[in-house]
Order: C-alpha cells, then sequence, then structure tokens
C-alpha cells in the first residue's frame, strides 16, 4: 500500500464506523482491500472493470449509483482526469449520506517544489511537460491539475465542505524548501485571505483556507488528501451557500 492510501485511509474520522464504501475509478483496487480488510462493505467502479461484481461508470457523465447511499467515498488520483470537475463533486455530494465522508486526492500543484519549477518552467506538479497532442481532454490524461484553492471553491458550490488535509510522501527537496519559504508564503497568504475581508461568513471560509494553504501537508507533500463532508442547509447562505 502507497503513502497515499495510507493518507486516505488515517483521514476516515474514528467515530465514521465501517458502512459502505465506493472506491470512484478503483484501478488496481488496493484501497478496495484496505477497506474491506478494515471491515467495510466497498463498491468499486472503474470505465472498464477489472474486478467481478465492480461497476461500469464513466466519471465525467451522472454517476450509476444512487442518491445517499455512502458512508463513505473515495476518489484518489481521478479528479485531475475529468473534463468536468464540478459536475464529478456534485456527483460525489449526491451520492453521500447525511454525515458521510468524502476523501479525494489529487497530485499537489501547490508544493514548494512544484511552485519553484513553475516559475522555471511554467508547468506544475503532475504535468512536468507539455501533454502529447495527439491525446485530447476526452482521452482522460493527466491535464486538469488543480489547487486546494480552486478545488476548495468548486467543492463549496457542489455543497462540500473541505475540512481536513492529510498527509503522503515528501521529497528531501521540499524539506529543505518549505522553511526558507514558509514566510513569504504565509505573509502573501494572510494578505490575500484574511486582511480586509469584511463579511463575517466570508471571513470565516478565508480563515479556514487560510491554514490550509499554509500547513506543511499544502506545502511539503506529493499528492494533496482532502476530506469532505456533505454540507447542510444550515450552513449555507446567499444563492451558492457558505461553511461555517
Amino acid at each position: 500500500m502507497d503513502e497515499r492510501i495510507r493518507g486516505a485511509l488515517r483521514l476516515i474520522p474514528a467515530d465514521l464506523k465501517p458502512g459502505v464504501a465506493i472506491d470512484l475509478s478503483a484501478g488496481d483496487g488496493r484501497a478496495v482491500r484496505a477497506l474491506q480488510e478494515r471491515g467495510w462493505r466497498v463498491f468499486a467502479t472503474e470505465y472498464r472493470p477489472r474486478g467481478a461484481g465492480w461497476i461500469a461508470a464513466d466519471l465525467n457523465r451522472d454517476f450509476p449509483l444512487r442518491s445517499e447511499q455512502f458512508d463513505l467515498v473515495l476518489m484518489l488520483e481521478v479528479i485531475e482526469h475529468l473534463a468536468d470537475v464540478p459536475h464529478a463533486l456534485g456527483e460525489i455530494a449526491r451520492i453521500m449520506k447525511p454525515g458521510a465522508t468524502a476523501i479525494l486526492s489529487t497530485p499537489n500543484r501547490l508544493n514548494v517544489t512544484s511552485r519553484i519549477h513553475y516559475l522555471l518552467s511554467g508547468f506544475y506538479k503532475g504535468r512536468r511537460a507539455p501533454l502529447p497532442y495527439r491525446y485530447r481532454a476526452a482521452d482522460g490524461r493527466n491535464w486538469h491539475i488543480m489547487g486546494l484553492n480552486d478545488l476548495h471553491w468548486i467543492a463549496h458550490g457542489e455543497g462540500l465542505w473541505l475540512d481536513a488535509l492529510g498527509t503522503s510522501r515528501k521529497k528531501p527537496r521540499a524539506m529543505i524548501y518549505a522553511p526558507l519559504l514558509y514566510g513569504p508564503i504565509k505573509l502573501f497568504s494572510y494578505l490575500l485571505y484574511v486582511r480586509g475581508v469584511r463579511d463575517p461568513a466570508q471571513r470565516r471560509i478565508n480563515r479556514q483556507l487560510y491554514r490550509l494553504m499554509t500547513s506543511a501537508s499544502l506545502l511539503m507533500d506529493e499528492n494533496l488528501i482532502m476530506r469532505m463532508r456533505r454540507m447542510s442547509p444550515e450552513e449555507k447562505f446567499g444563492p451558492n451557500g457558505a461553511g461555517r
């Protein structure tokens, strides 16, 4: 089991008892087996199913799953391949039971080594070089890599509150660069997210996002592992809602 799967499993809330889970685009099934060993009843999807009982699903379309069906939803290293991220997150919210947890991972384009690489080359983590031009977005290449700030905003609009980050593999270079860059990143993030925000609800959101954007996990980890929960109507405000 690799570090990103371990990091995802560590994010499962301690008070969430094993129930019904689904691994969306389950790949080689390692996360499925790990959940089963922990007592979960696990479903799995793939575009072309590999395992007995797996569900055929194109995650760019409506998921072939009932609403409010799952206590736990996993989507690991998948969302960066999808053409319509808001739709996928909206579908994840739809299939979650009240009180359910969703855990997603994606390449962490905002770790410090990725930021330095972008400064020098124009490409972030996960996209170190131009994609071959024989492919299109619909071919599902590793093309749609987004930062935490964008994913936090999109998830929120689809009714999901991103409440915690997990940990994954750290490269030695990140552990060297992060202490050197932490001060400027923290200061600039404060100016962007906190200073001058007067709306109380938006200020609550921005302060939480500021903590995530300046966390050790974001600045040093190779993978961005996010835990989300479905928001209740009482946690929303305005036409698009906002978490408390």
